[in-house]
């Protein structure tokens, strides 16, 4: 996890304490002042020199009656916009930090296997970067700000009180421990409701995904009553948990207006009981008003650090997974070559076993019985998992070693589980296109797949291609692959129908770079120059069968 005061938030955390002394400086002034003009209004005649001494603070008596109120109203003023300031700076403080954690869930989730035993689902994942980081962010903002700046402005407020009047700055300071105490104690139970109201929102929350997702499911069931109902159940369940834990944050913040009200009440009683001057009791209300605000703030402190503690374990469950395809510092690209693919005894403990080559520009098809590992073979070559043993060479360089994106640009795969994207077809397209091409890619493809669209290149396509059919689907995915120019080309359930005779036609004839394909067709096999073949969890290569001949099959 990112640490808090990483970077520019330290300074971020310095002016927010110096926003909060300034603050209590701003009060104690103001309630100098106020004291001030008080004591002139009793006692003016007798101190228009200037000259009581009475008391250390009743000095200010002696100034103008200009002079005090432009005092009051710059103090006044002054309080109102540091307080105003310490708001953007708290967000500031936040949003640096959750950015933080959200590139770096970012970069860990783009470095995990998609398939792996460790990745967590779409909703899962969108979660730990949208509600799990706002808790976060309102823990920073609304939590670590206000013990910075409120924290600061009550200490020295309490601080003032005890130099006016110790006893009863003596007895603010125990109401305010009181009430930390009973704080403490909620928040024991508090950090249980949160656990209870966000196990009750995941339920709700991962139910209404995928429900909404496949209401077409549903519908065709017949089950959409019975899904109503248990959409009620979870959701009605959902609200208790949150009025249950309303119950609890409004009793901690009952608990802060009665510390408020009880110092109030401590300034009144003492003052009456000792005999405080009236101008003295009215600076000494002035400070204690002054607190009611800040110790509500500080109860909400409470409230964030109990849902940024669940949000923060959730964190760094996922970044403590495994994240074996990200960057590798000093990983160099990989060097320029004709294509040559090797296998070296790749192993997936208990699935598949392959040792094999493809020869620059081979046209390679990949068969075998469902489930088998065919996609399984094309994800490790593709570099979007690893081994358990062995490597994948290009060229004789291991591709474990060498820059991911290189990698990605050279070796390219369409794949049902590889969807388009949300966007226009064009959008997609581009997204293929390496940022640093140094020439532009052949545009033959991409004008033959515009012209089968009704708006071209401009075709809205929506989440996970919807809008396309399946054929037009996989071929703007397949063109979207060829953008980077890759020196081999991996198609997973390629079919004739779904390519497109013509596009099909020139990716065969006419692409130099070497193509591995997942057919159950005869024709398209048949036009492979080489016949991979999964077993029994081994990997075998044989000549492919040819239409024209009926015993050319044979084992190499």
């Amino acid at each position: 996890m990112p640490h808090t005061l990483g970077g520019v938030r330290r300074r971020l955390m310095v002016w927010l304490v110096l926003t909060g002394f300034g603050q209590a400086v701003c009060v104690v002034g103001f309630a100098l002042l106020a004291h001030g003009a008080a004591y002139r209004v009793a006692h003016g005649g007798e101190i228009a020199s200037g000259h009581d001494r009475s008391a250390v603070y009743t000095h200010v008596a002696g100034y103008a009656p200009t002079t005090l109120a432009v005092g009051l109203i710059t103090s006044a003023c002054a309080t109102v916009l540091l307080k105003a300031a310490s708001e953007p700076l708290a967000e500031r403080l936040a949003q640096s930090y959750v950015h933080s954690i959200r590139m770096r869930l970012f970069d860990h989730v783009t470095g995990s296997e998609a398939g792996g035993p460790f990745r967590r689902t779409v909703g899962v994942t969108v979660l730990r970067f949208t509600g799990d980081a706002s808790a976060l962010r309102l823990w920073i903002s609304k939590g670590v700000a206000p013990i910075l700046v409120d924290g600061v402005f009550v200490a020295c407020a309490l601080v003032v009180l005890a130099v006016i009047a110790p006893v009863i700055g003596a007895l603010s300071a125990a109401v305010i421990l009181l009430a930390a105490a009973v704080l403490a104690l909620l928040g024991r139970r508090l950090r249980d409701r949160v656990r209870e109201t966000r196990r009750h929102n995941g339920r709700l929350a991962a139910f209404v995904n995928e429900r909404v997702t496949h209401t077409a499911v549903i519908q065709s069931l017949g089950r959409v009553e019975q899904e109503r109902r248990v959409m009620r159940r979870r959701s009605r369940d959902y609200g208790r948990a949150m009025v249950g834990q309303a119950r609890l944050t409004g009793a901690m913040s009952a608990t802060a207006e009665a510390c408020g009200i009880g110092i109030l009440l401590i300034v009144v009683t003492v003052g009456l009981v000792t005999g405080i001057t009236w101008e003295v009791l009215a600076s000494l209300l002035t400070v204690a008003n002054f607190l009611g605000g800040p110790l509500l703030s500080l109860v909400r402190v409470q409230e964030h650090w109990q849902r940024s503690r669940v949000a923060r374990r959730r964190i760094a469950e996922v970044l403590a997974a495994p994240a074996p395809l990200g960057r590798l510092r000093g990983a160099e690209p990989l060097a320029g070559g004709p294509g040559r693919l090797e296998l070296a005894g790749l192993r997936v403990d208990g699935v598949l076993e392959a040792s094999a080559v493809a020869g620059p520009g081979q046209r390679i098809a990949l068969q075998g019985p469902p489930s088998t590992g065919k996609s399984l073979l094309l994800r490790l070559i593709a570099r979007l998992q690893d081994p358990d043993a062995g490597a994948v060479l290009l060229d004789g360089q291991d591709l474990a070693r060498h820059d991911p994106e290189s990698v990605r640009r050279e070796i390219r795969l369409t794949s049902p589980e590889l969807p388009l994207l949300r966007g226009s077809v064009g959008k997609n397209l581009r997204d293929g296109e390496p940022p640093d091409a140094a020439e532009v890619a052949d545009e033959e493809p991409v004008e033959a797949v515009a012209e089968l669209l009704p708006h071209g290149l401009h075709t809205r396509v929506g989440e996970g291609g919807h809008g396309l059919s399946m054929a037009m689907r996989y071929q703007v995915a397949m063109v979207r692959a060829l953008r980077s120019g890759p020196r081999v080309l991996l198609l997973d359930e390629a079919r004739s129908d779904a390519l497109g005779s013509d596009l099909m036609e020139r990716l065969l004839g006419r692409y130099p770079g070497t193509v591995i394909y997942v057919t159950d067709e005869p024709e398209l096999a048949a036009r492979a120059d080489v016949l991979w073949r999964i077993e029994d969890g081994r990997l075998t290569v044989h000549e492919p069968a040819r239409p024209t001949t009926a015993s050319t099959s044979g084992r190499a």
